[in-house]
């Protein structure tokens, strides 16, 4: 099915452009898409539909209402569920250095946050957002000028909502959901994951996740991950049978030698000498 809409009207400005979109959809539709530009949008009853949405890369299932109005973060992925039929919707769409001027110094945000901008009460953009829609279908006498001082009241209203919507940034701790993705991709085993990849699991820079990493657990992440893998290889290293080069593949080092290194660094011992030393203990708690 195809998410791109027809466009009714557009007038293109200096920080961006606006435009009047719509679309045909089958009467129930289930969508996802991730816009790579900044957008504010409302949609116009009666062609409007109800939504409820979710941010499959941020938090899968967790859906929430999405109202008449609402942002669109560039690269966030929304997926939603909504009565389908004949859908008419005005935006705004911000260039890209509109976008970092409004967007500046956020690069990470609370679900609550993400949440909030699918469902926005804000009388002020309503209206500018409905003067605005009266210019551009202006047969007569279309003002580029009228609109682009539009486009600047509305990057001031929208300047200010950003500032003031809740816990526009994600706390100062991981939340439980970012913790349990990065204990699960740890247990999955094979290569070693980076703090950028963990980072991006949880949706947040990786400056974000070495700071509240450390606030809800009081260890770094780098740290974390080293000894989370090598309690993972004392368990292997018991059972004798699993050579110590797998263990060291399966705790994600590339080599037999950095894993050794690792492991004495943390234990005083080489893992020959763990092994050695709990099949001893394993044998003295037998006889």
């Amino acid at each position: 099915m195809d998410l791109n809409p027809t466009i009714l009207h557009q007038m293109h400005l200096p920080k961006g452009r606006f435009e009047m979109v719509e679309w045909q959809w089958p009467e129930m539709i289930e969508w996802e898409r991730s816009e790579p530009e900044l957008m504010l949008e409302m949609s116009l009853p009666p062609l409007s539909a109800d939504a409820s949405a979710c941010y499959p890369q941020v938090a899968p299932g967790r859906y929430s209402y999405m109202g008449t109005m609402f942002v669109r973060l560039p690269g966030y992925a929304i997926k939603g569920r909504s009565d389908g039929g004949h859908i008419r919707v005005l935006r705004w769409v911000f260039s890209e250095e509109a976008a970092q001027e409004l967007l500046e110094q956020r690069d990470e945000y609370s679900l609550e946050f993400l949440q909030s901008l699918l469902n926005i009460h804000h009388d002020g953009l309503r209206t500018v957002m409905r003067m605005a829609q009266r210019e551009l279908v202006n047969p007569v006498d279309l003002s580029e000028e009228a609109l682009a001082s539009m486009f600047d009241l509305t990057m001031i209203d929208l300047a200010r909502l950003f500032e003031n919507q809740p816990e526009r940034r994600s706390g100062g701790r991981l939340a439980a959901w970012q913790y349990r993705r990065i204990r699960e991709r740890l247990t999955a085993g094979g290569e070693r994951p980076s703090v950028a990849e963990l980072a991006a699991l949880c949706g947040i820079s990786t400056r974000h996740l070495h700071r509240q990493f450390l606030a809800l657990t009081g260890e770094t992440i780098s740290n974390y991950i080293e000894n989370f893998l090598l309690r993972e290889a004392k368990g292997m290293l018991a059972a004798p049978q699993t050579p110590i080069k797998s263990v060291a593949q399966a705790c994600g080092f590339a080599h037999p030698n950095s894993f050794s290194r690792a492991f004495k660094r943390a234990t005083g011992l080489s893992p020959q000498q763990f092994r050695q030393r709990a099949q001893s203990q394993a044998a003295s708690h037998h006889h």
